[in-house]
């Protein structure tokens, strides 16, 4: 494997204490070598502690990204700052669907961009106050991909503009399906969801890639997207094509893995939402960890 080509990669670091600590053995049996930190869930202090702890026995480094989270979980800001994102509490309230039609709906963009933008901002600057990344260089992700969503790419956009972040790396999620749509794993494994989720994606990439290009940085390609909670022994079929593929694209190729398990006692009252809470606790995450870590 071309390490200038790929990053083995996590999300979901400070999701829960067993998750991480299935990310940190990864890390530890030098299989990761990227993971994405959410920095609004409640776990954020303990988790950034024991990471910066556990990493001075790693032996290769595991580059750290931020996972901006605006679908679950507390705001950073708090909700009087974000009365169209979060409720009362503070907990966000939106979902992936009405950011789409919200970058759609021209007399509530601005006011709902100007919102987003502050809170990136405040997730951004918590991970480099708590030096969990590096502002020299930050590397930018974003759970459930939101940050495709062209309102929230602008707002991701004018957040580095205005606050001067210096970035290195963000996420283009673009999987590209003619990989899967022909080959035996990829029909065995085959989710109407995942396919419109990974074909809608790749739509965005498409404007998303001038994003790249106006900020100087290289481009992606990712597998696991198409193939989301069923990253099992089968991604060998792809793993040297997607090598390949980005060689002659010059691109950067992330594996992504969601590789941590949670646990149902783990449920806080910020996982409010059934959906994302199945996820969390599916045994599939079992799965690609094993698989991960047998690579």
């Amino acid at each position: 494997m071309n390490k200038n080509y790929f990053d083995v990669h996590a999300d979901d670091y400070a999701l829960s204490e067993c998750s991480d600590n299935d990310i940190l053995t990864l890390c530890k049996n030098e299989k990761l070598n990227s993971i994405s930190i959410l920095p609004n869930m409640q776990i954020f202090d303990q988790s950034v502690k024991k990471f910066l702890e556990e990493k001075k026995g790693f032996y290769q480094e595991v580059k750290t990204c931020i996972h901006l989270n605006l679908l679950e979980g507390k705001s950073v800001l708090p909700f009087g700052e974000l009365p169209d994102l979060a409720d009362y509490e503070g907990y966000f309230k939106i979902t992936f669907t009405q950011l789409v039609l919200w970058n759609y709906t021209p007399y509530i963009r601005q006011k709902i961009k100007e919102q987003l933008t502050k809170e990136i901002t405040a997730q951004i600057n918590k991970c480099i106050n708590a030096k969990i990344v590096n502002p020299e260089a930050l590397r930018i992700t974003s759970s459930h991909h939101v940050h495709m969503i062209p309102l929230v790419q602008e707002a991701l956009e004018d957040s580095i503009t205005q606050n001067n972040f210096k970035v290195e790396y963000i996420r283009n999620t673009h999987d590209p399906l003619w990989f899967y749509l022909f080959s035996s794993a990829g029909l065995k494994h085959f989710s109407f969801r995942n396919f419109f989720k990974c074909h809608m994606l790749n739509i965005y990439s498409r404007k998303f890639t001038h994003v790249i290009l106006r900020n100087r940085l290289k481009d992606s390609y990712v597998l696991g997207i198409y193939l989301e909670g069923k990253m099992d022994e089968s991604i060998s079929e792809y793993i040297s094509d997607f090598e390949d593929f980005a060689a002659d694209e010059n691109k950067i190729c992330e594996i992504l893995f969601h590789p941590g398990l949670m646990y149902q006692t783990e449920l806080t009252k910020e996982f409010k939402k059934i959906r994302f809470n199945n996820f969390h606790l599916s045994s599939q995450r079992k799965v690609e960890f094993n698989t991960c870590n047998r690579l």
